[in-house]
């Protein structure tokens, strides 16, 4: 960095100075230039016409047959006139041969050399520099008239010589030419004084203002911030500029550096969190393995003893832990009590073992408490597909048999529940997307006709291989995943349309809570109504799936459903919001009472007699009873005498997806 630092107004000086200073020299330069132009150009040009014009008054005296003695005096008359010039002839030799040999002018003409170059023909010009007088030499040639006089001569023969002399201070220029040269020096001080300017500003401001912009370009294409910016000048306001930008970078490294410690490091115990885990695993050593650890009963720890003592205890847990590992692993921590270690080696129960025991040799304390820590442990090796995913299994599953260390393989990741939650939200998604979702009719027994003449609507999911998946497998995935709306939907949307040309058959459709404040469900389900001509058929069965307790509603949507015929029945009573105290609440017509009431019937008699109360007070009431799960003749037969009105379950009927088929 250069030491000679100065500042934008300091530089414009030093420019101005440089180009006042060089517009000086340049001035006197071209004051000199012209001055010897006009003595080298204008000074021939003014003498070669003063020659011509003594010439001219000479040669015309002379026709008037004038002597020397009388051209002698005009030349002096001319001399006067013109202050500083002085003018001599001189005879050539053609002419001396008739007029005569003047021996001064001979003996003159002998001695210079510049005349004899004159009497050959020739202009002779020159400049003395040293006293700066102007001398020309001007060859008089004959002419016509000349003949008259001078017949030993001919056309174009040099009779004489006009020597002229006279200051270069009294040189005569046109204002023309004196126009045209200032003109051309103004042009010229111009293009010099802008080159100047330009080639200063350039060197001293632009190129450092280009070099400091290419550089900041080029560091954010690489992205690298630990780059510098240096830049060749010793203007002050770059320097502080190119400072501040570098102080910049410093600032954003220090806080990307922080930045990035506080992404990847867990802040209790400042270890690395499960960012940093997830980040290493991507380029983990394949002959490693990954360990999850959870502390046993931690919960109970800090709502017992609070969050302070908690963390002091996680905090002591990691310093144990780093000391028993040594070098043979780095620890994590992900979050709450679960920490994970990256083993260098391919871990064995021992190792876990070992490690457990040495844990547990250890006592933790706050103060005057003690505590005893213990673990569960799943690991994985690093070449088990998805590590991270694979141990959480292998910890979970340790946690649910209630082992202290679990090995993962694959028997695991099949019993694993989130795994298959995520399968069965594929199959479902496929299922919707491709049409497989169905109707199944689980068929109704009227215990007074003894006949089947009702059926509940039940969804399925039709597997490509031709399985059929009960809604067990897949209904509370819709529920979580939000697709259960949909589900809804299409089971309204085919069931209308299968029994659109039947009418000698009733059919129920399973409606929740959720569907019932879904306006897009009920406007599908009161369109389907208002369409369909046997509406007197349909039962909407309300599910049991949460407790009620805006009844105004569901009254709305009961009243809505019997506006069209439909009837509504209540499911799963025994159980949940379905006691006597919210029959009593809700104008329902149909009563299905849950299947916990009916299983035990034929074997406990506690149960015969609740299903005995239940029913005759339902029908005091004047309510329809549906009982479920019956699954044996004797059940049937109790539920028959008791006065139940309809019966299904797998005795009476499966569910089928064609009820035309018989």
């Amino acid at each position: 960095m250069k030491t000679n630092i100065i500042s934008n107004k300091t530089l414009i000086l030093r420019i101005v100075f440089a180009i006042v200073a060089v517009s000086l020299v340049t001035l006197v330069i071209s004051t000199e230039y012209l001055k010897k132009t006009a003595i080298n150009t204008l000074a021939s040009d003014d003498a070669k016409k003063t020659a011509q014009l003594v010439f001219e008054t000479m040669n015309t005296r002379m026709q008037e047959g004038w002597t020397k003695t009388d051209l002698d005096k005009i030349i002096d008359r001319l001399e006067y006139i013109r202050n500083g010039m002085r003018i001599s002839s001189y005879r050539s030799k053609e002419v001396e041969d008739i007029f005569g040999v003047v021996p001064r002018d001979k003996k003159i003409v002998e001695n210079d050399p510049l005349i004899q170059k004159a009497m050959n023909g020739e202009e002779v010009f020159l400049v003395d520099e040293e006293t700066g007088i102007v001398r020309f030499l001007y060859p008089m040639k004959t002419d016509e008239n000349c003949l008259i006089c001078h017949s030993n001569t001919k056309m174009g023969n040099v009779n004489g010589v006009l020597d002229i002399s006279f200051p270069h201070s009294d040189i005569k220029i046109s204002l023309d030419s004196m126009s045209m040269y200032i003109i051309t020096f103004f042009i010229i001080f111009i293009l010099i004084f802008f080159y100047i300017f330009f080639l200063l500003i350039n060197k001293k401001m632009v190129n450092p203002i280009v070099q400091l912009t290419n550089e900041i370009q080029d560091i954010e294409k690489s992205k690298d911030i630990s780059q510098k910016v240096i830049i060749n000048t010793n203007i002050e306001e770059l320097i502080i500029l190119q400072n501040s930008f570098n102080n910049l970078l410093e600032t954003i490294k220090y806080y990307y550096a922080k930045m990035i410690k506080k992404i990847y490091t867990d802040e209790l115990t400042s270890l690395p969190n499960l960012a940093k885990l997830q980040q290493d695993l991507e380029n983990i050593d394949l002959n490693s393995s990954l360990i999850i650890i959870d502390i046993k009963s931690f919960g109970k720890i800090n709502r017992v003893y609070g969050i302070k003592v908690a963390d002091i205890l996680l905090q002591q847990f990691s310093e144990i832990t780093k000391r028993i590992l040594q070098k043979n692993g780095k620890l994590y921590r992900l979050y709450g009590d679960e920490f994970a270690i990256i083993y260098n080696t391919k871990v064995t129960n021992d190792n876990i073992l070992y490690y457990i025991n040495k844990l547990k040799e250890h006592k933790f304390n706050y103060k005057d408490i003690e505590f005893l820590i213990d673990v569960t442990v799943g690991y994985v090796d690093t070449q088990d597909g998805n590590i991270l995913e694979n141990g959480n299994i292998a910890l979970k599953s340790a946690k649910q048999m209630h082992k202290s260390i679990m090995r993962y393989d694959e028997s695991l990741a099949i019993k694993d529940e989130d795994n298959n939650h995520m399968v069965w939200l594929k199959n479902l998604t496929d299922a919707l997307n491709e049409d497989r979702l169905v109707p199944y009719f689980m068929p109704m027994k009227n215990t007074k006709t003894n006949k089947i003449d009702k059926y509940e609507t039940l969804v399925r999911i039709e597997q490509i291989n031709g399985d059929i998946v009960t809604p067990d497998k897949f209904l509370d995935v819709a529920v979580a995943s939000g697709l259960y709306p949909l589900v809804t939907q299409t089971m309204i949307k085919k069931t209308f349309n299968y029994f659109k040309d039947i009418s000698d058959i009733k059919f129920s459709l399973n409606v929740s809570l959720s569907d019932i404040t879904n306006e897009e469900t009920t406007s599908l389900l009161f369109k389907s109504l208002n369409e369909y001509k046997n509406s007197q058929n349909v039962v909407i069965e309300l599910l049991e799936t949460e407790e009620i307790s805006d009844f105004v509603l569901l009254n709305n949507f009961i009243n809505n459903v019997k506006k069209y015929g439909a009837k509504v029945a209540i499911d799963d009573f025994g159980s949940g919001y379905s006691n006597f105290n919210y029959i009593l609440k809700l104008d329902v017509d149909i009563i299905k009472l849950d299947s916990s009431l009916v299983e035990n019937i034929f074997t406990d008699q506690n149960a015969a007699v609740v299903v005995s109360n239940v029913v005759n007070v339902l029908k005091e009431l004047g309510l329809t009873v549906v009982a479920e799960k019956v699954a044996t003749k004797e059940i049937e037969k109790i539920l028959t005498i008791h006065e139940v009105d309809y019966l299904q379950g797998f005795y009476i009927g499966k569910p089928k997806s064609n009820l035309l088929k018989g």
